[in-house]
């Protein structure tokens, strides 16, 4: 009673169960999708910030130099210890011109008693000069033998800065300090681009937002302030007279990486005067520098929801529409049961005529139906096939289109930096009229950028060979060319270089500045794998057996682990905090367009310790005939 045949479903259920089964699914495609989105958008978010991260640090190891390099002039000595009128005005011009080439906001001197004695400023309304800034924690931290490093709001230009100070020793004491100050401003103005879909803080150690892309959000905390904390900013006047309220916000999920999803009011922009109402966004946070700041990159959270909501109604119309189709099927199923029991009707009145053309018409019937079940099965396989087909050729074009974007981003690094560094060398040549010098910095700025140009060629092995893979190169050439960029990197000092050479040049069939990413990629990655605290020895050997030239670079580092063996050329494989395990990928392509290869083994206890690479390069046949006729004659 009210109920189907045993084994159905009761009747007034159906509807029930069919919203029940449509709410399931459009929630659960709303969540996956979600879920999916957010995660995808955590990533994007992680890699952008690591990159903000790694300008910002940059940008402030790039003025560590300065107080360091003024503290070691004899002149500042002589001012902080014989204080004169002349000797102030001739440390005033020096500190300008220093202050003029680094770039900075200012560069100052002060006694051991925080009072400053000569600044680059000395002739602005706001000149340091006479100014005690001795409860600076940078004045603090660098009197007592360290370096200072501070944030704050400037004492006598209202003026927010990076304060770094260095220190004056003689004679075993400490006689005063010199201080930097940088304007980070512009940091925030490169974050402020038309367009920009993402809001970047950075707070200090304390939490308060230091740096923003959206001015309202400055000066502003996400918690309130310890008192200590509090305390401290008081005591140093890091911020004068900012209140440093906290900014209006909640945080309504947490991930186990410190990232979360907060609700924040919209900022102000050019097309609305004021701030128009809130919004959920993924904030990513990163740690910055010896300071303790941290930087968050938010993303509003609309498209991420948008996807989401459409995943959700799509889900809802496809199911929507299957039901339909079952519905369909069930009637038109009925329809033809009703006719089959007509047919089956009329073949019982002409059963005994017929039988045997029915049994013969049932045979032709299976047979014709096994071969339709034949024939679609062979149409689905078919399809499925050349669908499975299509997919694997798109991924894999996905796939070497970020191998090879990745792969010139990290090829590209050595070469910009070096870039930097000689045409910085440059300019100062030119300053000092050391022309010759200068010409020289330019010429190896002119091959950096061939090496530039050769990298980003790279783009068209995406389609054919290079023409250029195997052209006469000479070794020596190469690796001299290599060390001369080697040099410029931080700490290169502690490289210790031992080469080994023919007494001959070998010319060999290579990419000459494929031959030169080869030799720096395994050169740094030497200088890498040993501890910074530690002397860097490279062994560079060549030796030649018949046609082939043979290259040994050595290490006095811990070697490659055993597992990794096996997969250090893979792309993308790295035992690096921070690699994108790249380099050793790219520099076994370059010598396999060559026709040649690089293999790596680690050396016994006996042998010394550390990792042997071997490059095997097929000489210049026109050299090999030159030396057989020089043999002759």
């Amino acid at each position: 009673m009210g109920s189907d045949p045993a084994g159905q479903t009761p009747r007034p259920f159906v509807p029930l169960l069919a919203v029940g089964s449509l709410a399931v699914l459009t929630w659960a495609s709303y969540a996956w999708v979600k879920q999916r989105q957010l995660d995808e958008l955590h990533r994007t978010l992680d890699s952008r910030a690591e990159l903000y991260a790694a300008s910002i640090g940059g940008a402030l190891n790039k003025y560590e130099f300065l107080p360091l390099a003024v503290a070691q002039s004899d002149a500042v000595a002589q001012l902080l210890e014989q204080p004169s009128a002349d000797k102030v005005t001739q440390i005033n011009a020096y500190l300008v011109d220093m202050n003029r080439r680094a770039g900075a906001f200012a560069v100052y001197v002060l006694d051991d008693k925080g009072t400053t004695l000569a600044s680059s400023n000395w002739q602005d309304r706001s000149s340091y000069v006479g100014v005690n800034y001795g409860f600076r924690p940078y004045f603090k931290n660098a009197i007592a033998g360290g370096i200072g490093r501070f944030y704050g709001i400037g004492f006598s230009t209202f003026e927010a800065g990076y304060f770094i100070s260095q220190p004056v020793q003689r004679n075993g004491r400490i006689i005063g300090i010199v201080a930097a100050k940088v304007n980070l401003d512009w940091i925030e103005q490169s974050w402020r681009t038309p367009g920009a879909g993402e809001q970047i803080w950075v707070k200090d150690a304390n939490g308060v937002i230091i740096l923003a892309t959206t001015p309202a959000f400055k000066f502003k905390t996400l918690a309130s302030l310890s008192p200590d904390a509090k305390k401290d900013i008081s005591e140093q006047r890091q911020f004068l007279q900012e209140n440093l309220p906290i900014l209006p916000h909640r945080v309504s999920r947490q991930f186990a990486d410190g990232a979360s999803v907060m609700t924040l009011e919209r900022p102000q922009t050019s097309d609305t005067p004021a701030l128009s109402g809130s919004a959920d966004y993924l904030a990513v946070n990163r740690a910055l520098g010896p300071l303790q700041w941290q930087i968050t990159v938010l993303a509003e959270l609309d498209q991420v929801d948008e996807a989401a909501r459409n995943a959700a109604i799509a889900a809802a119309l496809g199911w929507a529409l299957l039901l339909l189709a079952l519905m369909y099927a069930r009637q038109r199923r009925r329809r033809i049961a009703d006719k089959l029991n007509a047919q089956l009707t009329l073949a019982r009145a002409y059963e005994q005529l017929e039988i045997k053309v029915e049994q013969r018409t049932a045979d032709l019937v299976h047979a014709n139906g096994r071969l339709q079940a034949e024939v679609k099965e062979r149409e689905r396989a078919e399809q499925t096939l050349r669908y499975a087909q299509a997919e694997l050729v798109q991924s894999g074009k996905l796939a070497a289109i970020g191998q090879m974007a990745a792969g010139v981003t990290h090829e590209l690094n050595q070469p910009l930096a070096a870039l930097q560094t000689f045409s910085d060398n440059a300019k100062v040549f030119l300053a000092r009229g050391q022309i010759d010098d200068a010409l020289d910095n330019l010429s190896t700025i002119s091959d950096l950028v061939k090496r530039l140009g050769y990298v980003t060629s790279q783009l068209k092995g995406f389609a054919r060979r290079s023409d250029d893979a195997r052209k006469p190169v000479s070794v020596r050439q190469a690796f001299a060319q290599t060390m001369l960029q080697i040099r410029t990197r931080k700490n290169s000092q502690r490289l210790t270089l031992h080469e080994s050479w023919l007494e001959d040049d070998i010319i060999v069939l290579c990419n000459a500045i494929g031959l030169e990413q080869v030799f720096t990629n395994l050169i740094t990655n030497a200088m890498d794998a040993v501890p910074e605290n530690e002397p860097v020895q490279i062994w560079f050997q060549v030796r030649r057996e018949g046609s082939l030239a043979v290259l040994h670079i050595t290490d006095n580092g811990p070697g490659i682990p055993l597992a990794s063996l096996d997969k250090i050329f893979d792309p993308f494989y790295t035992t690096k905090e921070h690699g994108l395990g790249l380099g050793l990928s790219i520099s076994a392509g370059i010598l396999r367009a060559a026709g040649s290869a690089l293999a790596v083994r680690n050396r016994s206890a006996q042998e010394g310790g550390g990792a042997q690479f071997t490059i095997t390069l097929s000489c210049d046949p026109g050299e090999r005939d030159k030396e057989t006729s020089d043999a002759r004659e």
